[in-house]
C-alpha cells in the first residue's frame, strides 16, 4: 500500500530499528529505487546515515540509521520529567532552597562558555551564546540602561507553573558570564513578549 508520507515512515520505522533499503521496501509499500529516493532526502537533510555492513556473499550493504538531529524530532517528556523534580525539590527545600540551586546551576553552566568571554561586560558575546542556546536574544538600550531580551524561554512549560523561580537559572548564567549584576524586568511566563535582564551600567 502506497504511504501518504514514507519519509516520515522510513524515520519512525529506523527508530525501531536500523535497516536497509530491503527491510524498508516492503514496509513501505513502495518500491527499492522510491525509498533509496527517500533515504537519500533525508540523509541530504541530516536525519538519517549510513553505514556498509559487509555480507557473507555479495556486495556490502547499506544499513541506514537515525542521526541525532532526526531523534530531536520525536516526542519528548522532558518538561513533565523537570516539573515532576522541581515539585519534589520544593517539598523538600521549599522554594527558597529551588531558587539557590538554579542560581548554582546557572553559575556552572556559565563556567563551560566562560572563555568565550572577551573580557568582563562583554554583552555581545553572551548575546551569542544565548542565541546558540535558541533564546533568539538580542541587546537593546532603554532609558540609558543595557538590556538582554530574550524572545524564547527553553523551559517555558516549566516556567509557566513555577514562576519566575526558575529564572534564576538565566540571571545567574547571564551575570556569572558578564561578572555583573543583572536584574529581571519582564518575564514571558508572565505573560510578557520576552524575558528582559537589566545589566548594570
Amino acid at each position: 500500500m502506497q504511504t501518504e508520507d514514507p519519509r516520515a515512515d522510513i524515520l519512525n520505522l529506523l527508530k525501531r530499528k536500523e535497516s536497509s533499503v530491503d527491510d524498508l521496501s516492503p514496509k513501505l509499500g513502495i518500491s527499492p529505487t522510491a525509498t533509496r529516493q527517500h533515504l537519500s532526502i533525508l540523509e541530504r537533510d541530516g536525519l538519517v546515515k549510513r553505514a556498509s555492513v559487509k555480507e557473507k556473499l555479495g556486495r556490502p550493504k547499506a544499513i541506514y540509521s537515525l542521526t541525532e538531529k532526526a531523534e530531536k524530532l520525536f516526542p519528548k517528556a522532558y518538561a513533565e520529567f523537570l516539573k515532576w523534580i522541581i515539585k519534589e525539590m520544593i517539598d523538600r527545600e521549599g522554594t527558597e532552597g529551588v531558587r539557590a540551586l538554579m542560581g548554582r546551576l546557572g553559575a556552572e553552566q556559565a563556567s563551560y562558555y566562560k572563555e568565550r568571554m572577551r573580557g568582563d561586560g562583554d554583552v555581545e558575546s553572551v548575546v551569542e551564546v544565548l542565541k546558540e542556546l535558541g533564546t533568539f536574544a538580542e541587546m537593546k538600550r532603554e532609558n540609558g540602561h543595557r538590556m538582554i531580551r530574550e524572545f524564547n524561554c527553553l523551559i517555558y512549560d516549566v516556567a509557566l507553573e513555577f514562576g519566575d523561580m526558575v529564572c534564576d537559572f538565566d540571571l545567574k548564567f547571564i551575570s556569572s558570564l558578564l561578572n555583573s549584576s543583572v536584574a529581571l524586568k519582564s518575564c514571558i511566563a508572565h505573560g510578557d513578549k520576552c524575558c528582559s535582564f537589566e545589566l548594570e551600567v
